[in-house]
């Protein structure tokens, strides 16, 4: 009657994140690694297949070789060269609990050699999520966008080496022990008996 036993989420609508980050590199040199349309788009040079929708000079496709079922839709609704893109982004089928995203990413020279680059994501997430679990998205979320910025400054400052580099890295695939540092004895060790 008054709405007191409604359920309803603490968190609701799409959530923004921003990040910012300054490139040592001029903004002519950046914006072509966030353009869709470019051949030196970041995803591209990672090898992910993008490619124009048929019949339309806004939407794309992109596709990634290890999730070959997985179809990435990006609309691009504004892009003003050198200085801004802004695109809405789908993934068919979902493999996670983001509906959609809408990216802006602007780009501002602040010397003839450096740029800063301001990422703005619009997520939104399944209605049907827990705050709980939408939290949880959102940290997810947040991680993913500043590391999209990190990698974007890596990729245009060290080249595409130095961000393949960074990711394998990430995948935990350049993790090494070194156990002869270890104060340990090791005849003091006894198997569980």
């Amino acid at each position: 009657m008054f709405g007191f036993n409604k359920k309803q989420r603490l968190i609701e609508g799409p959530v923004e994140f921003t990040a910012q980050v300054e490139i040592d590199r001029p903004a002519s040199e950046v914006f072509p690694l966030v353009d869709l349309a470019d051949p030196r788009f970041k995803e591209a040079q990672m090898g992910a297949s993008v490619a124009p929708a048929p019949g339309s000079d806004v939407k794309y496709e992109l596709t990634i070789a290890d999730m070959d079922d997985v179809v990435f839709h990006f609309t691009v609704l504004e892009r003003i060269e050198g200085s801004k893109i802004e695109m809405e982004a789908v993934i068919e089928p979902r493999i996670n609990a983001l509906e959609k995203s809408t990216e802006t990413k602007v780009i501002e020279p602040i010397s003839d050699s450096a740029c800063r680059v301001t990422s703005t994501t619009l997520a939104t997430f399944d209605p049907e999520l827990s705050d709980e679990d939408v939290a949880g998205e959102i940290a997810i979320m947040n991680m993913a966008v500043m590391g999209d910025l990190e990698k974007l400054k890596v990729l245009a400052e060290e080249g595409l080496e130095a961000l393949k580099a960074m990711e394998e890295a990430e995948m935990g695939l350049d993790i090494e022990f070194d156990l002869g540092e270890l104060d340990i004895d090791w005849d003091d060790i006894e198997p569980e008996q």
